[in-house]
């Protein structure tokens, strides 16, 4: 065989197989890089703290976030389905908005099944103000565990200042604490809030003159948690 023969050979393989790959990459392209973010909250989420926390996480480079947030839950609800009648507010990867009064909760196994989340965002505590201790504790650590067992990160958001509960928040704060600090990176929310006696609902940061409040929350949040999801991306890239 000539050299001439040899180098026609060499440059039909070399087109076979650069072909080969591009017919691969057409039928089976490759995933694209992304972190998988789940976030799960309670009526706070429901409000306007929720709504500027969504846009905030969905502004960091290479996040897909489903955002599910349902008012009066507690984590035995996202296990269950049980039905809220004060609100729910969810938005999927795609950024598709559902909203409503009445509804039940999803569940919490099946969006860890469906997501695969490489981070958990959860946002609950506020509703185990009249819990008793062992039980609040409980079913934290439960969802804590889960979270973790799954394989994704958890971030774990408290309860703000509020007028109506002050006085329980001391002790949902330490329930919080002692039932997900093993387990999940947790944000301290009374730290910069700070809720105006005599406005709103004295619970939820929704009145128009709280707006701003709910605002500089997820902000603070946000400040903190964003180094998270830089990393979880940075982990997905090649």
């Amino acid at each position: 065989m000539n050299i001439k023969h040899k180098k026609r050979k060499y440059v039909l393989a070399a087109f076979m197989l650069i072909s080969a790959i591009s017919v691969m990459q057409f039928f089976c392209p490759s995933p694209s890089l992304a972190a998988d973010v789940l976030y799960i909250g309670d009526s706070h989420s429901v409000g306007p703290f929720g709504v500027k926390m969504d846009e905030l996480v969905r502004s960091a480079p290479g996040v897909k976030l489903d955002f599910y947030a349902v008012c009066g839950s507690v984590y035995s609800w996202w296990l269950s389905g049980r039905e809220t009648t004060c609100g729910y507010f969810f938005r999927d990867k795609e950024g598709m908005e559902s909203r409503g009064k009445n509804g039940p909760t999803p569940l919490f196994k099946k969006l860890l099944k469906k997501d695969r989340p490489e981070i958990v965002i959860v946002e609950i505590g506020a509703n185990y103000w009249d819990y008793p201790e062992k039980k609040a504790v409980k079913e934290m650590r439960k969802m804590a565990k889960k979270i973790r067992a799954s394989g994704a990160e958890c971030y774990w958001i408290t309860t703000p200042d509020s007028a109506k509960i002050r006085k329980y928040i001391p002790g949902i704060m330490e329930y919080t604490r002692k039932a997900v600090s093993p387990y999940c990176r947790i944000f301290d929310s009374t730290t910069v809030t700070s809720y105006p006696d005599g406005t709103g609902d004295g619970l939820h940061y929704a009145a128009s003159p709280l707006v701003p409040l709910a605002d500089r929350w997820a902000e603070a949040v946000f400040k903190d948690l964003k180094p998270v999801l830089e990393e979880m991306y940075r982990k997905t890239l090649p």
